[in-house]
């Protein structure tokens, strides 16, 4: 019978100190070879995210312009308004843009107008819609009878 005790000093089992550093040589290369994916996707998703918001911002400015009054003059009223900037919580800062082109010769008639969305001088989204106007002001009030 063998004596287990003093055989186990002779025999060779187990990881030695090369195959462990040969073993974190080998998963460091495999890290580095997939690092590149890694900062690809995180680009992409930051960018994706970016552009979701601009076309919210957007979107948004399109439903201001719809609820105008059908008036010329109150479309370029909408033109002239001040839009503020809106920063999201990554700390982007967005900027819309509206233009509104001239209005029509006759009426009832539609106007175009463009917003924009801007990321400092980028444009990030952008759209043109046609703005229906029945005349070029606001109609008079037409007065109550009195009783």
């Amino acid at each position: 019978m063998k004596n287990t005790t003093q055989g186990a000093a002779a025999d060779d089992s187990g990881l030695g100190i090369v195959e462990i550093v040969v073993s974190m040589f080998l998963l460091a290369l495999l890290a580095m070879a997939f690092l590149p994916l890694l900062i690809q996707g995180m680009t992409a998703s930051v960018k994706s995210a970016t552009v979701a918001t601009a076309s919210q911002l957007l979107n948004q400015q399109l439903d201001l312009v719809r609820a105008v009054p059908p008036n010329c003059a109150a479309v370029q009223a909408f033109d002239d308004a001040v839009v503020p900037s809106t920063t999201d919580a990554r700390g982007t800062a967005f900027q819309p843009v509206r233009e509104v082109l001239a209005c029509p010769a006759s009426y009832p008639g539609v106007v175009n107008v463009k917003v924009m969305v801007k990321e400092g001088a980028d444009v990030l989204a952008e759209a043109v819609t046609l703005v229906y106007v029945e005349s070029a002001t606001a109609p008079a009030p037409t007065p109550v009878p009195a009783p």
